[in-house]
């Protein structure tokens, strides 16, 4: 062993490895074999019971570089990796298949055998637990070993077709084995890859007509990676992240920069909780307000909306106009005379009409108090949520009807000209009846101010929230019917039952990824100003005179239909319609997976961006839906990008283990 790791580790010169030993094959199953024992012979053993082979630093970069390079194979792969081994009459019968034979594709599965680091590990990496069987003891030859064997991820029980979960314990009986460590070959490494040896001599007893994988160590230490291959490098040796993408985090600040504070009406503004400038009596903990030590957009008044929030009456409005009449209207406030107030948010519902009337009022009487102090006394006011876009919706949409004279519907399509926001569909009946309660309002203030006993102007900056009846007198009871009628005529489509109470979301500035309901809206799509529809495996039956519309027929989610010859004329189909200065609707039956999918590949080739880079830009902007491509559908966005830029940026397993993990931080949030 130290003669071949002293002859091996001063090899750094570049070689280039075979062709066959760890890049994936042709993808005509037909032809693909293990090779010629012989093309291994240039890889030397360290150890022969198991057969175990050795690579420098310098072999395993060409062959990484190789394996990323080379095209992945078309049409073997699948159903196998959705779990289907051809056991289950269930699983036969939806992919109409017999049987599910194991695929004949040589990959690569790179193993860091120290378990329990965080730092040491190599772009691509796995570790022994994600592949492996807990070990047990064997009482046989090896009895000296703990035998481990691959992780049976087999789906026999139904059908998933999103299983990320079990990508990498699959993948890996497909795969050549390199195993690595941070010191290079010792014996925690040749210990791992023995097991990966065993375990793949349990495998070709079971599968006799299969390929003969091999099991390779790496011989040079870490650092000769750091030095020679920083690309290479995931977490350097102090714990650093350096080609490592933190999807969660990713996706966060793909939506922080989405929802940062943006102007809606005069000095109105609405962001997330990070666009909160932090005062010195407050913890910055609270509300995950972010640590920042100026304010930027110079806000006086800060209102956060959240479900648990206790909304100020006029009593308290009144104190807060009472402070802020101490502060200079020049700018900038002061970090400890800013006010924060808590508002109600979206969502959350009244259980009876005390208590929405309650919520009527208040939310009324704090808009009278944003308009008083945004155009009054020229102070700039934030409206945030952790979100950005959900939460605030509910006291943004009213503001700008109180502030604006603006419908409900009209509301919409000014708050969406300027931001996203999503609003859930039980508060649009909640919206309809604060829509007649702000009419309501602004007709007694209008009579109470043309009356001659009543002043023309209030006396002070609180004088003017005092509480209104919220109901009207009956003589305007038919004005406010005329006014429903006079709604549902000029704004039918939010009226149609298929507006679910938010719009598509918008991806870029000409795209808009949403479902059925939103691409059978056509008074919606046209006043979002949308002009092409593409409808993947769904049909709008949208009037070919009012839309260019590019229809996808029999194209469906079931992990078996291919997407793969359709990107191409999907993506110059949404490049047509932004060349015209059009915008388009990509839809299928939810906007999750077939839909999605094309959208990540117009981002890809649109703004260069890397798959993993696309995917959380589309999911951020994906709102409160959640978005996910089949196993299918992502692994031919995979092929996509190597399609586009000549290599993947990112090997199957680790993308399936990254989006598996990025989906289990919402599991019962």
């Amino acid at each position: 062993m130290a003669a071949v790791e002293q002859q091996q580790q001063p090899t750094a010169s570049p070689f280039t490895p075979p062709s066959s030993p760890l890049s994936p094959p042709p993808s005509s199953p037909a032809t693909v074999r293990s090779p010629s024992p012989s093309v291994f012979d240039v890889f030397p053993f360290v150890c022969e019971d198991p057969p175990i082979r050795a690579l420098s630093g310098s072999q395993y970069y060409l062959i990484h570089e190789a394996y990323h390079s080379s095209p992945l194979p078309n049409d073997i792969l699948f159903p196998w990796l959705h779990g289907v081994d051809g056991t289950s009459p269930a699983q036969n019968s939806f992919f109409g298949i017999q049987e599910s034979p194991v695929p004949l594709h040589r990959g690569v599965t790179v193993v860091q055998a120290e378990e329990q680091t965080s730092k040491c590990l190599l772009v691509g990496s796995v570790y022994p637990s994600d592949i492996f069987n807990p070990p047990i003891l064997n009482d046989g030859d090896h009895s000296c070993h703990e035998l481990r064997t691959f992780l049976k991820m087999n789906d026999s029980e139904g059908i998933n077709l999103r299983n990320f979960k079990i990508q990498v314990a699959k993948y890996a009986t497909l795969s050549d084995i390199v195993v690595y460590g941070e010191n290079g070959l010792n014996d925690s490494v040749l210990e791992i890859a023995k097991q990966a040896a065993w375990a793949q001599q349990a495998l070709r007893e079971e599968n006799p007509n299969g390929i003969d994988y091999e099991v390779f160590v790496i011989l040079d230490s870490f650092s000769f990676f750091e030095k020679e291959f920083p690309d290479l490098v995931a977490i350097d040796t102090q714990g650093i992240i350096r080609n490592k993408v933190n999807f969660l985090e990713q996706e966060r600040e793909e939506m922080r920069l989405l929802t940062a504070a943006s102007e809606i009406s005069h000095n109105v503004w609405l962001g997330n909780t990070q666009d909160v400038p932090v005062s010195s009596d407050m913890d910055p903990a609270d509300s995950a307000i972010s640590l920042i030590d100026d304010n930027p957009h110079q806000f006086s008044i800060c209102i956060e909306s959240h479900d648990l929030a206790e909304m100020p009456d006029t009593a308290a409005l009144k104190v807060f106009a009472d402070q802020l009449a101490n502060v200079p209207t020049c700018r900038p406030t002061p970090m400890d005379d800013i006010i924060h107030i808590d508002c109600i948010s979206s969502g959350v519902g009244c259980n009876n009409a005390a208590a929405f009337d309650t919520i009527a009022t208040k939310l009324m009487d704090l808009c009278e108090f944003i308009s008083s102090q945004s155009n009054k006394f020229d102070r700039r006011v934030l409206i945030h949520c952790a979100d950005g876009y959900t939460e605030t919706s509910l006291l943004a949409i009213t503001y700008l009807m109180f502030n604006e004279n603006l419908k409900l519907p009209q509301a919409y399509i000014k708050l969406q000209k300027t931001r996203s926001f999503f609003v859930y569909s039980n508060d649009v009946t909640m919206l309809l009846t604060i829509e007649k309660r702000v009419w309501e309002r602004k007709k007694l203030e209008q009579k109470k101010l043309s009356s001659p006993s009543s002043p023309s102007s209030p006396q002070s900056s609180s004088q003017s929230l005092s509480s209104l009846p919220s109901t009207s007198p009956s003589s305007s009871s038919s004005q406010l019917q005329e006014k429903e009628i006079e709604n549902n005529e000029k704004f039918p489509w939010f009226f149609s039952p298929f507006f679910e109470g938010s719009f598509p979301s918008r991806i870029l500035p000409f795209l808009y990824l949403g479902n059925l309901n939103h691409a059978c809206n056509a008074g919606m799509l046209k006043a979002l100003g949308v002009t092409h529809v593409l409808s993947v495996g769904e049909d709008s039956k949208l009037d070919k005179k009012e839309f260019e519309l590019y229809y996808l027929d029999n194209l469906y989610d079931d992990g078996i239909d291919s997407l793969w010859n359709h990107l191409d004329s999907c993506v110059n189909f949404i490049e047509n319609a932004r060349r015209s200065n059009g915008s388009i609707l990509i839809h299928c039956r939810v906007g999750v997976s077939r839909s999605a999918t094309i959208t990540i590949a117009y981002i890809m080739r649109h703004l260069g961006r890397s798959l993993v880079s696309s995917y959380l830009y589309v999911r951020a902007r994906r709102l409160n839906v959640i978005i996910q491509p089949n196993l299918k559908f992502m692994y031919e966005l995979l092929q996509y990008e190597q399609k586009l830029t000549g290599r993947m940026n990112i090997n199957w397993v680790w993308l399936a283990k990254e989006i598996h993990a990025l989906n289990m931080c919402y599991v019962g949030a």
